[in-house]
């Protein structure tokens, strides 16, 4: 059975859904929750929205838990934005993918599986294994390559590393960008 239990809260179908938070609604699916206040979940299965203001809009097993946060598809995603902000941070997205986090604050992760940009304004667009964990770092794509300093950069490829700040890789394989501005 499903069960709305705040105020302006609903639940419009599916089953086994949950809306506690205040203003919170779950549109369809099985096992959804929308627990923070003006959350939403709209569809798919075993999906959680726990933030505040915090959406997510189907696929499987996502959680949306940070402040202003969303995970648009896919399944065992997770936007935090928990990271860099001692008021809790937010405003990080997943538009799909498979077991990909987004836990700085501002970050984002397109698709792909198992990525994560792990600091404020990280970004990783696609690919596999790729982390982003410096401040406004991005990985465009490819698959275990990791930007960990602040504004690096790796574009593709596969195991490259950019750990001095701006530092950049194109591409490749086994390549690594250590100095300042380096590429």
């Amino acid at each position: 059975s499903n069960a709305a239990n705040e105020e302006y809260s609903s639940v419009t179908g599916g089953s086994n859904n949950l809306a506690v938070g205040s203003y919170s609604s779950v549109s369809g699916g099985s096992r959804n929750e929308a627990s923070g206040k003006y959350s939403s979940s709209s569809g798919g299965g075993g999906n959680v929205a726990s933030g505040l203001v915090s959406y997510v809009s189907g696929g499987g097993n996502n959680r949306a838990v940070g402040r202003y946060t969303s995970v648009s598809g896919g399944a065992n995603n997770e936007a935090s934005g928990i990271h860099k902000d001692i008021n809790g941070g937010g405003f990080s997205s997943i538009s799909g993918g498979y077991r990909n986090i987004a836990s700085g604050e501002f970050s984002s992760v397109t698709a792909g599986s198992d990525n994560s940009a792990t600091d404020s304004y990280s970004s990783v667009s696609g690919g596999r294994f790729n982390e982003a964990s410096g401040y406004a770092s991005s990985i465009s794509g490819g698959s275990q390559n990791v930007a960990d300093e602040a504004g690096s950069t790796v574009s593709g490829g596969s195991y490259n590393l950019a750990v001095g700040t701006y530092a950049s890789v194109s591409g490749g394989l086994n390549n690594k960008a250590s100095g300042d501005a380096s590429s």
